[in-house]
């Protein structure tokens, strides 16, 4: 009989992010098959939206110290608080390991290795580490705590082949590296602005999903859309993510309040906030867009859109050209202008149906990534790293 695994999922964070929503869709499923998650938070108020979504999908979390990043304004907490919680992080981390007896550790962000390195070293259990990224080695410190995780992983699943090409470069073996795609993230209804704006049922929409920051292009996607306005006047432009007061933040507000300010497309750009109605977005937009400047290695709303029938076009960066069958399913722009963008988008614009067959195909284009076998790959690699089971006196 096959021992269930019970996982102790070192989840860290305080903000919900792509990487916090595909380790949680990766977990549900691990669960929904049968399996224990026990996630370890961050011990802080700043993790509501975390608990929630934990609690939205049925695991099961407690809070315990986490060592804070050095941040302006801050040096105090790095100095001083960080080694009290290093050490009360451990201290804890044994305890719940007493209790709960994990048979994997499922690990996400170096950060939180680090966090329970000295529990990690005692506890003899099978860690598996999700890669949603390329691994951090820009300068000794990192390094070092790469070739750690590397040591402590049984086994890596990256989010695309990109990320795991950058595994194998540091020296893991593609035997130890499987790629499991993103699955489309399952987000519930919500009231809110968006609504008021869906319900004009306007013109043709173009969507944005994501963080308004500028590596990930936003101010790029607002230039292609000026440059298309004049020509195609029905066109209107959604841009959901979160713009609060937060000093991390301004970029967005300065991009928003410009944005709005613009005689020419101020009226037709909504800036709708952070959403929970995905799928209801992407179903209504005629085409999705995620413009990243960075090498981004797989995003989830590209599945949400696939999920939805909605086309997306993309940069070549990163993981994204393996999402997108140019001219299929979408479009990968071959530079990563605004100019580029605006040619992509004009192609849909004018073509409606154009827009809808790809939008087909997006759908359709979920089982080439293998998204049908995401539950059974993930449940898949935590069996095959189940330590044997001693046979009994009896046998």
């Amino acid at each position: 009989m096959t021992m269930q695994p019970r996982i102790l999922a070192l989840f860290g964070g305080a903000v919900l992010f792509g990487q916090e929503r595909g380790n949680i869709e990766a977990l549900r499923a691990l669960k929904e098959q049968g399996c224990e998650v026990l996630c370890l938070l961050r011990d802080d108020r700043e993790g509501v939206l975390i608990t929630h979504a934990l609690h939205a999908n049925g695991l099961s979390w407690i809070k315990v110290p986490y060592i804070e990043h050095r941040t302006p304004g801050r040096m105090w907490h790095f100095v001083f608080r960080n080694p009290v919680a290093f050490i009360r992080a451990n201290w804890r981390f044994m305890g719940v390991v007493r209790k709960f007896r994990p048979t994997h550790i499922h690990a996400l962000n170096p950060i939180y290795v680090l966090n329970f390195l000295i529990g990690l070293v005692l506890v003899p259990v099978p860690m598996i580490y999700r890669a949603g990224d390329e691994p951090l080695v820009h300068n000794w410190v990192w390094r070092a705590l790469w070739r750690f995780i590397a040591w402590r992983s049984t086994h890596f699943v990256a989010n695309s082949k990109f990320v795991a090409r950058s595994l194998c470069s540091q020296g893991s073996a593609e035997s130890s590296v499987s790629v499991i795609y993103n699955a489309p993230s399952r987000r519930g209804p919500t009231a809110g602005p968006l609504e008021t704006w869906m319900d004009s049922g306007e013109g043709l929409l173009i969507a944005y999903v994501g963080q308004i920051a500028e590596h990930k292009g936003v101010h790029i996607l607002i230039d292609a859309f000026r440059a298309l306005a004049a020509e195609f006047p029905e066109a209107q432009l959604t841009i959901a993510g979160r713009i609060s007061d937060w000093s991390g933040d301004a970029w967005a507000r300065n991009l928003r309040d410009v944005t709005n300010s613009d005689p020419f497309i101020g009226s037709r750009v909504a800036f709708v906030g952070e959403i929970s109605n995905v799928p209801e977005l992407m179903a209504r937009a005629s085409v999705h867009a995620t413009p990243s400047l960075f090498e981004d290695p797989s995003p989830n709303v590209v599945m949400e859109a696939k999920q939805a029938g909605s086309p997306s076009i993309v940069f070549p960066r990163g993981g994204m050209p393996e999402l997108i069958e140019d001219g299929v399913d979408g479009f990968v722009c071959p530079k990563p202008t605004a100019e580029a963008l605006a040619d992509a988008l004009r192609h849909y614009l004018a073509d409606p149906e154009l827009a809808r067959r790809h939008g087909a195909a997006a759908l359709t284009s979920l089982n080439r990534l293998q998204v049908n076998q995401f539950r059974v790959r993930w449940l898949e690699v935590y069996l095959n790293s189940l330590p044997p089971v001693a046979p009994s006196a009896e046998n």
